[in-house]
């Protein structure tokens, strides 16, 4: 039997508790079903209900195996391609990191993004003399075609978000992965803010790395994430750091190493050129993996073209609502042009606008503010477990204060 939107709102018992939540952009909520695999590690870790401590290694080791091949059917990629990493920001220093560059060699970014995409090319350009271009957005938005515009011979990579944080504006991805193919050109990707939400096979629209940290649209707990890379990417670009978990065990697997008279340290492991190789090669979380495991699993059984196309139709029906009341839209109306989120300006600023934010919550509805260059506002992220009587809830309290 399927899984319907219905069953998707249902995993979140506080949405039928009178919270109307629309901040997913922000952080999400925590599943029920994931609440109760966690709730299961702990009373594990609690009592060490197999009589011997390493266990638990090897059964999450097998919960990281499932939450990696999830992950990776989400977005329509081999299980080996992706790592899990505890945040966006760990996968966007490990493909910053591991790409090899020249001086006066450049990289592309957005003026308007997200500060994780920004900060590590900073702290390289300073170290390793390399050029970064800011291109500027139009109108709140980033076009492909001042990307493009921005290239030149020595540009190596374009280092930039899926959506606009403060804008809502979706960046046309599947155009801009065909204008750089042929290029040379890697792209690095920040997918946080679309990831279960907007649909993407990485086989039809490749990148070369592609980050995203699990506690927002996902709805798995802070501290999660993965990073995808391409398995051409990963063969030429090894990472800097190297754990031995990441490795495989000079001989069998690594509980029969450690209990092995002949281990030695100085033994060869061999790194496999894959995603999976990225990560930090230590002890993981697994509560992170478990998370990210179950809460995969759900927008898997929904699907994230039925999630994509319940978010479409309410972002459409409260920006006509929005408008109605006279209030201005900074995300584009377009369908094809947005994902989630719907940033809105009040008539009085940012400080009326802090000003509804905590009369709305006063009424149980959760949304953020959100600001970057000059651009930005209050900013509503609609998920699929969302309906449009959550947004008429809001649309009712924004009339209210409206006056």
């Amino acid at each position: 039997m399927s899984t319907t939107l219905q069953d998707l709102r249902a995993e979140f018992p506080a949405l039928a508790g009178g919270l109307c939540f629309l901040d997913w952009g922000a952080t999400g909520l925590l599943a029920r079903s994931a609440r109760a695999a966690l709730t299961s590690y702990l009373d594990e870790l609690e009592s060490c209900p197999s009589g011997e401590s390493t266990w638990m290694h090897a059964r999450h080791h097998e919960t990281r195996e499932a939450a990696r091949r999830e992950l990776g059917a989400l977005l329509n990629a081999p299980a080996n391609t992706i790592g899990l990493l505890e945040n966006t920001t760990a996968g966007l220093n490990a493909a910053v990191s591991s790409i090899r560059l020249q001086k006066g060699e450049n990289v592309l970014l957005a003026a308007n993004d997200y500060l994780a995409v920004a900060t590590p090319w900073k702290h390289r350009a300073a170290r390793d003399q390399i050029e970064l271009r800011w291109v500027a957005p139009r109108d709140g938005r980033i076009e492909v075609d001042d990307l493009v515009s921005a290239l030149d011979e020595r540009t190596r990579v374009i280092a930039i978000s899926t959506v606009g944080w403060t804008t809502g504006a979706l960046l046309d991805l599947e155009r801009l992965s065909a204008e750089v193919r042929s290029r040379g050109i890697l792209l690095v990707i920040d997918a946080i803010q679309t990831f279960g939400v907007v649909p993407l096979d990485l086989e039809a629209t490749p990148v070369a790395f592609l980050a995203v940290g699990g506690h927002k649209w996902l709805n798995s707990t802070l501290g999660a994430g993965f990073l995808y890379v391409h398995p051409n990417i990963a063969a030429r670009h090894q990472p800097p750091y190297l754990g031995f978990l990441s490795g495989r065990a000079p001989r069998g697997n690594w509980g029969d190493w450690f209990a092995d008279p002949r281990s030695r340290p100085d033994e060869s492991i061999v790194f496999p050129n894959c995603g999976r190789s990225f990560e930090t090669g230590g002890t993981p979380s697994y509560v992170g993996a478990i998370g990210l495991l179950e809460n995969a699993r759900l927008l898997r059984a929904v699907g994230s073209e039925a999630i994509g196309r319940a978010v479409s139709h309410l972002g459409g029906l409260l920006i006509a609502g929005l408008e109605s009341l006279g209030l201005a839209v900074v995300t584009p109306k377009e369908q094809r042009r947005r994902a989630g989120i719907v940033v809105f300006n009040a008539p009085g600023g940012p400080e009326q606008e802090a000003a509804w934010i905590e009369a709305l919550r006063t009424q149980r509805i959760i949304v953020s503010r959100r600001y970057c260059a000059g651009v930005g506002g209050i900013r509503v992220s609609i998920h699929g477990m969302n309906t449009a009587e959550d947004l008429e809830r809001l649309l009712s309290a924004l009339r209210s204060l409206r006056g």
